[in-house]
C-alpha cells in the first residue's frame, strides 16, 4: 500500500522542469613569487618532534601571515642586518630515535620565502631552545657562529663563502658567541667571568682572554643573551641589575652595574626566555617583568614590560604584558615591540612618550601564532 502511494509522486517528480543551476567557476591557485611589499616580523616555531616553521608576518597591527620557511628540528636561525637574507641551522634525523644526523645550515630569500642554498655544518650543532646567542653573524657576515654541545662545549666558525666549518673552537665551561669587532666573539662562564676568542681565516684561533669575576652565578646569576649598545654589551641578571661589559680589549672589563628594581615594591624581577630587547634611536631598554620573584622564576611570564631609559638611568615606563616570554623591539625611530607567549600568542605593541614616560600599547594579536615561538626577528 505504501509503496503504491509514493511511486505516483516519484514518478510526478521526474515530469518537473528542471531548476536552473548557477555556473560554478573553479577557484585559480596560483604562487605569489614575491611576498607583498612592507616592514615583516619573522617568528621561530621550533620543533623537537618534525620540521621547525619560521613565520613571516606584516608588521602592521593585523599582522597578517604572508608565508613561512621551513628548517629542520631544534632549529636557530639568524637575520642579516639588511633584512634580506634569513640562517637557519637544524638537524635531520634518519631514524629520528637513533643512527645518524646531519646538520644543515641553509640560507633563506625572505622576499620569495624560497631557499637560496644549503650546505652541511658540524653535528655537534646544539639541540636547545633557539637563542640570538647561540647562531650568530660574524661583525661582517662573512662567517657563522654555531654553539655545540657534546655536551662539551665548543663553538664552530663558519666560512659562510667557502660554505664549511674552517674551525671549532673549545669553549669549556663557557656558553654563547657573541660577536664583536672583527674575528671575535665573546662567551659567559659559569664561574661568574666572561671570555673573548679571535680566530683567522685560515681557521686557526688564539687562547681565551677571560675577564676578571664579573657577576656570582649563585646570588645573582645573568641571562646568557645580553643587547650591545654603543660598541658595549649589556647584561641583565636574574635579579633586574644591568651588568655593562667592554669587550673591545683583550678581554671583557666590567664598567658599570645599574639596578632597575630598587625603591620598587613586589619583588619585581625579570623573566622568559628573550627578556630584554634594545632600540638604539630611543635609547630605551625593554624588559620582561613579573612580580613576586622567587629562585627559579626566572623563566616565569611577563606581567609589565618596563622601559628603561638608559641616557637618565631611570624606569621611564611600566606597561601590562600578556605573559609572554619572548620580546624584541624594531630598529626604526619610533619603535615597535613584538613579544611571544609560551602558549603561542603573538602580540604587537605601539610605543608612545609624553612628558619622559613611555606608554606600550597593546596594537595588534595573532592567537595561536605557533607552538613554542622560541624568536622573534623584525627586518625594520
Amino acid at each position: 500500500m505504501k509503496s503504491s502511494t509514493v511511486l505516483p509522486i516519484f514518478l510526478a517528480s521526474l515530469a518537473l522542469p528542471a531548476v536552473a543551476q548557477e555556473t560554478f567557476t573553479p577557484e585559480t591557485l596560483k604562487v605569489e613569487e614575491r611576498i607583498a611589499e612592507g616592514p615583516n616580523v619573522l617568528v621561530m616555531d621550533q620543533s623537537w618532534n618534525g620540521a621547525s616553521t619560521i613565520d613571516v608576518l606584516g608588521a602592521d597591527g593585523d599582522l597578517k601571515m604572508k608565508g613561512n620557511m621551513g628548517a629542520g628540528t631544534t632549529a636557530q636561525m639568524v637575520l642579516s642586518k639588511d633584512g634580506k637574507s634569513l640562517y637557519t641551522g637544524s638537524i635531520y634525523m634518519q631514524r629520528f630515535t637513533y643512527g645518524p644526523v646531519t646538520a644543515v645550515l641553509h640560507e633563506w630569500d625572505v622576499a620569495t620565502l624560497s631557499r637560496k642554498r644549503e650546505f652541511e655544518i658540524p653535528t655537534k650543532l646544539a639541540h636547545v631552545e633557539t637563542q640570538p646567542a647561540l647562531f650568530a653573524l660574524s661583525d661582517d657576515e662573512s662567517y657563522l657562529l654555531a654553539q655545540n654541545a657534546t655536551p662539551a662545549t665548543s663553538i664552530s666558525v663558519i666560512d659562510l663563502k667557502a660554505e664549511k666549518a674552517i674551525a671549532e673552537i673549545p669553549t669549556p665551561g663557557c656558553w654563547t658567541a657573541i660577536p664583536a669587532t672583527g674575528m671575535k666573539f665573546t662567551t659567559i662562564c659559569g664561574d661568574g667571568t666572561l671570555a673573548s676568542y679571535t680566530w683567522a681565516a685560515d681557521g686557526t684561533f688564539g687562547k681565551p682572554a677571560k675577564s676578571e669575576k664579573i657577576f656570582d652565578p649563585d646570588a645573582d646569576a645573568l641571562f646568557a643573551n645580553p643587547v650591545r649598545v654603543d660598541g658595549k654589551l649589556i647584561y641583565l641578571s636574574f635579579k633586574g641589575s644591568l651588568y655593562f661589559v667592554d669587550d673591545s680589549g683583550d678581554a671583557p672589563v666590567l664598567t658599570e652595574t645599574l639596578n632597575m628594581t630598587d625603591g620598587v615594591l613586589g619583588k619585581w624581577a625579570p623573566g622568559g626566555s628573550e627578556a630584554i630587547a634594545y632600540n638604539a634611536p630611543t635609547g630605551k631598554l625593554f624588559v620582561l617583568m613579573h612580580s613576586g620573584a622567587k629562585e627559579g622564576s626566572h623563566k616565569d611570564p611577563a606581567r609589565e614590560i618596563w622601559t628603561y631609559d638608559l641616557a637618565s638611568k631611570k624606569l621611564v615606563g611600566r606597561s601590562e604584558a600578556h605573559h609572554e616570554n619572548t620580546l624584541t623591539a624594531s630598529k626604526g625611530d619610533v619603535p615597535v615591540l613584538f613579544a611571544a607567549s609560551e602558549e603561542g600568542n603573538f602580540t604587537r605593541y605601539e610605543y608612545t612618550e609624553a612628558d619622559g614616560e613611555v606608554t606600550l600599547t597593546k596594537a595588534g594579536e595573532f592567537e595561536g601564532l605557533s607552538k613554542f615561538p622560541a624568536l622573534i626577528a623584525t627586518d625594520f
